[in-house]
């Protein structure tokens, strides 16, 4: 017994406190309007188009309250004929207490109203719409009260401990105390915008709590590993140059800003060495401490041991300095990194073994070489009658066969016939096929 009426105890203080948050709202909204004077400025400051401090209060203080009241002692489903079970919310107990047939007709019409709301997408918000026109027509009170006679609804909503159904079986005074609280702002004029909400982009539900200052940022945690691994390269570039690397008590320092320049030169710098066995680059893994006459010992041999031309010529694509160019005898010498791959010797020897070129012959040659070979083959047949005009050119009569000797140009043509040869117009004639 000791136990139960304990039990009963802290629901009754849990519910008190219910209570004592819709009271809290309901004085700041009465301290609002005590600066009004007269009944004009009252109904100035209860319209949220002209004050919308007024709104911003009902939102952040009246509804949060309210719509806690409501859902608590809720159950999670409620039975549904189409869908078996629908999650329950406040909105649901809206739906519920305004059925068609209710005694409230007045509170259909406002559900109705908010229901066709369509920028109203979530439960919450037309709850919170819901609350603000029971507050614009004076009804806020009549609704908590209706709402606490059905007991058909509350049963079917509500668990045993919810506040409604313990103010209905075993603690009235909580649903008095309530009707209390409310009936000030029955006396107020408001002028609400169900859609104070949606227009002022207030959030929805308690403000969520700030992250931990204490935790980086992960872009933070990236940087510093690029930086980290962006280190351990420059210290292994600088390593492989010759570089004598910090020892193992040294403290690992970030790269300089010329250290990326360096890497750039040595990697470069890859290609003039004297052939693939001598490449600079390092191998990740372990490497044993060395100094810069060590390196340079171990890397002459290789160098020694390559041909003097081979390998540089992938250096010199890329403009390495340092290259080797042959002269005509074939000894090295020096090169501008600028020249741009220049034809090596070895092409000049073989141009100037090459046979000279025959010299060119006179003009009178030039001439008589100039018309195609004799095809024997060829014939023309004469069109008209022609008289030669001069002494080169060949007189024939029509359908006449002319052999042809050469093609002078693309006007004239050398012919024969009975041994006499002359030139013969091309238009005066046709191929004989």
């Amino acid at each position: 017994m000791a136990e139960a009426q304990s039990g009963t105890g802290q629901l009754q203080e849990q519910k008190k406190g219910l209570l004592i948050a819709v009271s809290a709202s309901v004085d700041k909204i009465i301290s609002h309007f005590g600066a009004a004077r007269n009944l004009v400025q009252k109904a100035q400051l209860g319209d949220s188009r002209l004050s919308p401090d007024v709104g911003h209060l009902v939102l952040t203080t009246l509804c949060p309250a309210l719509h806690a009241l409501v859902a608590d002692g809720l159950k999670p489903f409620r039975k549904d004929l189409i869908t078996g079970q629908r999650r329950s919310s406040p909105w649901s107990v809206v739906e519920a207490s305004v059925k068609p047939g209710s005694s409230t007709r007045s509170l259909g019409t406002l559900y109705s109203q908010v229901s066709r709301l369509a920028p109203l997408r979530s439960s919450r918000s037309r709850f919170h719409a819901f609350i603000l026109g029971l507050l614009n027509t004076k009804q806020l009170e009549l609704w908590f009260s209706s709402l606490q006679e059905d007991a058909g609804l509350l049963s079917l909503l509500y668990l045993p401990t919810g506040f409604f159904s313990l103010a209905r079986a075993g603690c009235p005074s909580l649903s008095t105390e309530l009707l209390l609280l409310l009936q000030p702002l029955s006396v107020l004029t408001f002028h609400l915008d169900l859609l104070f909400e949606h227009h002022h982009h207030l959030p929805l539900g308690p403000p969520q709590a700030p992250p931990p200052p204490g935790s980086p940022p992960a872009l933070q945690q990236t940087v510093q590993a690029v930086l980290h691994w962006g280190g351990r390269l420059a210290q292994s570039l600088r390593g492989a140059s010759g570089e004598a690397p910090p020892g193992p008590s040294a403290p690992s320092s970030s790269p300089s800003p010329c250290s990326w320049w360096e890497q750039l030169t040595q990697a470069s710098r890859v290609y003039a060495s004297g052939g693939a066995e001598g490449l600079p680059l390092p191998r990740w893994g372990s490497r044993r401490t060395q100094t810069a006459a060590e390196a340079t010992q171990e890397r002459s041999p290789h160098t020694e041991e390559a041909a003097p031309g081979r390998g540089v010529w992938l250096g010199r694509l890329f403009g390495v300095p340092g290259g080797l160019a042959e002269t005509e005898s074939g000894a090295p010498k020096s090169r501008r990194p600028s020249s741009w791959l220049p034809p090596t010797v070895s092409v000049l020897a073989l141009v100037k073994r090459a046979a000279p070129p025959e010299a060119p012959s006179s003009p009178k040659e030039l001439e008589v070489s100039e018309p195609s070979t004799v095809q024997t083959h060829r014939a023309v047949r004469a069109l008209c009658d022609h008289t030669a005009a001069g002494p080169d050119q060949l007189s024939f009569q029509r359908g006449e066969v002319l052999r042809v000797i050469a093609t002078v140009d693309e006007d004239w043509l050398r012919c024969g016939r009975d041994g006499a040869e002359g030139l013969v117009p091309v238009g005066y004639t046709s191929l004989v096929l």
